[in-house]
């Protein structure tokens, strides 16, 4: 492959990125908008107390901000869990959340597909026409991942919004709870209907998670319901080799 063409695809890449990285900010722009909005909603139905737009429009433009500037530098703050061996077969398991450079990754991973397809194409003799449908056969196959990050990124988006309404709206408490329908990972099973205080709740956003906080103050203040002290769950280690 020449220098030309290979500067060519690059420059294919590069524009790729950042038109997912335009839309991505723009579908974060909406649903933290939705998010917040409803949020904010229901705390107001339920306290009688009054919901403002600039309330929500100060959620949305703090989150977009942030998310922008972090699709600027190739990726997103994403959700990891931690692992603390314990011994006698168990595991303490915590999140964290950490900045992973996935959109970066993503777009040189093709690059690099594509590219390895003409190079050998090339050594091979393929016809043009031929390595046109091995790359068309390629991009249909990252459909599904791809699918599944913009899946992923709405829900922490959205997850991000109802936060910041709940601690807006003085909310101190929040329930975990998941999908509950035996695809959930078994950390997130450990947690599910467990209360925390809103400031040491676990992360939501692993990948492809389903798992939501909601609000909680009423079964903690009227019903004595307990709460948790931090994010870490007990589980048995051979359990993590199931947690994807």
């Amino acid at each position: 492959m020449d220098k030309q063409t290979e500067e060519e695809i690059q420059t294919v890449f590069d524009d790729w990125k950042k038109a997912v990285g335009l839309a991505l900010t723009v579908n974060a722009e909406v649903i933290a908008y939705d998010s917040a909005s409803s949020t904010l909603k229901e705390i107001a139905a339920m306290r009688r107390t009054k919901f403002t737009k600039a309330k929500v429009d100060g959620i949305t433009d703090a989150i977009v901000k942030d998310y922008k500037a972090g699709i600027k530098k190739g990726g997103s703050y994403c959700v990891e869990p931690i692992y603390e061996d314990l011994g006698n077969g168990y595991i303490r398991a915590t999140t964290k959340q950490t900045f992973v450079p996935w959109l970066d990754d993503f777009s040189d991973e093709q690059r690099d597909a594509v590219m390895k397809i003409f190079i050998e194409g090339e050594k091979e003799g393929v016809y043009p026409l031929e390595m046109a449908k091995q790359v068309e056969e390629y991009f249909a196959g990252t459909r599904h991942r791809a699918q599944t990050a913009a899946r992923t990124e709405s829900q922490k988006i959205a997850q991000t919004a109802r936060i910041d309404g709940y601690k807006e709206s003085d909310v101190k408490y929040v329930q975990y709870i998941t999908a509950a329908d035996g695809e959930v990972r078994p950390t997130h099973e450990a947690r599910h209907l467990k209360i925390y205080p809103i400031n040491k709740a676990p992360w939501i956003g692993e990948y492809n998670c389903r798992c939501i906080l909601t609000e909680a103050d009423f079964v903690v203040e009227e019903e004595g319901a307990k709460v948790e002290t931090d994010d870490s769950v007990i589980i048995r280690k051979e359990e993590v080799f199931a947690d994807g």
